[in-house]
């Protein structure tokens, strides 16, 4: 019931991975980046979803493939690939998306919470928002996380970039 709460006359940040569009709290949202702009360092023995690290306002970053997370299916880049940064239990993550489209505000009665998406496997599927002419996945971004990429690695990844970073330059 709270994530429905969560939903209901709030801001969601669209994005689509494919043809199928996807919206979190625009809350949990920190900026928008142009992929092409960023240069993204990979990391030893990570998962493959996990493209590695890059440096947005003096902060290291990880950056997840979000599709690959969800697919399995890596993203093919385009100029409208985007990284949308996202805070996440105080840490900014950078999710790789095919495009981040718009803002809208969701009317409460547009969001279906339905049992089917209450499954343990999906737990991070919050509802569907039924607007004119499309349908927005409702996601839960910090469940997403949780679910497909293990969160506690990837601040270990940070940690131990940063360390290392500051043994070379001392």
């Amino acid at each position: 019931m709270e994530d429905q709460i969560r939903f209901q006359d709030s801001k969601v940040l669209i994005f689509k991975l494919g043809q199928v569009e996807y919206g979190v709290h625009i809350n949990q949202v920190v900026s928008i980046e142009r992929m092409q702009t960023l240069s993204i360092t990979p990391y030893p023995n990570r998962p493959l979803h996990v493209l590695g690290m890059t440096k947005i306002r003096n902060a290291v970053t990880p950056i997840v493939d979000i599709r690959a997370a969800l697919t399995g299916e890596s993203l093919q880049k385009t100029d409208v690939t985007r990284i949308v940064i996202v805070r996440v239990y105080d840490k900014e993550i950078g999710l790789v998306v095919d495009a981040a489209t718009d803002v809208l505000e969701l009317p409460p009665e547009s969001i279906d919470y339905t049992n089917l998406l209450e499954t343990k496997e999906v737990s991070y599927l919050l509802g569907v928002s039924k607007l004119e002419n499309r349908l927005v996945i409702l996601l839960d971004i910090e469940k997403l996380l949780e679910d497909t990429t293990n969160l506690d690695e990837l601040k270990e990844m940070i940690e131990s970039y940063i360390t290392s970073k500051e043994a070379i330059e001392s």
